[in-house]
């Protein structure tokens, strides 16, 4: 463990700190614990993600969560049972108090943020400690103001230090010198489970479609409906077999859309009335949620509806990218800004930023080699994304399963 004259210093001052009152805590639940914070940087719908997947493999684990990013914390995107607790003061009587009641079995520190005496206390209480999700940019030092010397201090009290990307893992790995190994675990993102479908379904309407090609239009709010039936008529008049599949974003209107699409001269088939996408017909209607892992692998490009508006709520992209169908999307992201950030970096989506561009897209990706090269890319960076999730929570799981080793107490 490396050895701090500024780190020493900061112990002093922060020893001298502390009594802050705190609302009372709930009761410590049985087993074993993890603490997890979420420094600087660090993305908690990310983190929220990697702890739902933790409570399915091990759901015996309880979990409590402290944060100090910029980003707010959403209960939402976290398992039900997490418990959410203020972030205790960085002095050492404040984290004994915490470390006192809670107990953890394992720490995790997410980001690129430091706490000094957090860190050295959780050292001292022989709990490991895992830093995660780190990235270093080129043009700052990991403590900023602090001295390097003292972020190496506390990069050494770490069991494992997983960077976000190499550039990150050699800046680490320069601070903290022989007393520290990072890895390169890639960075933790959010992602989406698969939808599932039924794969007779699948089987027997893939059959039926046999060669056609087919676009899927997913929660299609009612402002974004004419611009997808236009890009439809546009593309009837390239490819005259094209099958549009669409969802309305409002299920009750399914019956009053066919209505319409009837009387404007389209053959439409209702899957609410168990009827087939037959040969000639040009418009099918599903409604609902449970069936959207169906379409999304019948249809190899899917244009997110609530896009090309603004106030659309959509759907999530991750369930296209990781079915492997190519995405077209508006200028407008809903609550998903973070997931079309990461996929658009990956050019794993075709941007569209009016019914015009939609129909000139649709058409152009009626070629398969170009559905296939965004397909490819949303789902490189859709399951990229979960591999380094699986990989983090396996390391997370083999921390709290191992014996624990007494921590080696040294002057900081």
């Amino acid at each position: 463990m490396k050895r701090s004259l500024f780190l020493a210093l900061y112990l002093l001052v922060a020893a001298r700190g502390g009594g802050v009152s705190v609302a009372p805590r709930p009761d410590r639940p049985p087993g074993r614990l993890l603490w997890l914070h979420a420094g600087g940087g660090a993305t908690p719908k990310s983190l929220g993600q990697l702890l739902t997947r933790l409570a399915r493999a091990e759901p015996g684990i309880a979990v409590v969560v402290t944060a100090d990013c910029a980003e707010p914390v959403d209960p939402k995107t976290f398992p039900a049972a997490t418990i959410f607790e203020p972030t205790p003061e960085d002095s050492r009587g404040d984290i004994r108090g915490f470390l006192g009641h809670w107990q953890p079995d394992l720490f995790v520190l997410a980001g690129a943020s430091l706490p000094p005496a957090m860190i050295v206390e959780v050292g001292e209480h022989g709990i490991p400690a895992l830093l995660v999700d780190v990235r270093v940019p080129r043009q700052r030092d990991l403590l900023g103001l602090f001295r390097r010397g003292m972020a190496a201090a506390l990069l050494s009290r770490f069991r494992r230090i997983l960077a976000q990307d190499p550039d990150s893992a050699r800046r680490l790995t320069a601070i903290g010198g022989r007393h520290v190994t990072v890895e390169v675990a890639g960075r933790i993102e959010e992602t989406s489970d698969p939808p599932k479908c039924s794969e007779p379904e699948r089987a027997a309407l893939a059959e039926l479609l046999h060669t056609r090609p087919v676009w899927f239009a997913v929660a299609c709010p009612e402002g974004e409906e004419d611009a997808v039936l236009a890009a439809h008529a546009h593309v009837l008049r390239l490819a005259h077999r094209m099958l549009l599949i669409l969802s309305p974003a409002d299920g009750a209107r399914t019956a009053a859309l066919a209505e319409r699409c009837e009387r404007d001269g389209w053959i439409v088939a209702q899957r609410a009335l168990e009827q087939e996408p037959e040969p000639d017909v040009q418009l099918f209607l599903t409604e609902g949620e449970a069936e959207m892992g169906l379409w999304y692998r019948l249809a190899p490009v899917t244009y997110m509806g609530g896009t090309l508006l603004p106030g659309g709520s959509g759907r999530n992209p991750y369930e296209p990218a990781a079915l492997g169908s190519a995405i077209l999307r508006g200028p407008h992201f809903g609550p998903y800004p973070e997931a079309y950030a990461r996929l658009d970096e990956a050019k794993a989506t075709r941007p569209v930023k009016d019914a015009d561009a939609l129909a000139e897209a649709v058409a152009d990706l009626i070629a398969p080699d170009k559905a296939a090269l965004l397909a490819h890319n949303a789902w490189a960076a859709s399951s990229g994304g979960a591999e380094v999730t699986e990989r983090v929570m396996q390391i997370i799981l083999d921390l709290m399963q191992g014996d624990a080793v007494p921590a080696i107490l040294e002057a900081p």
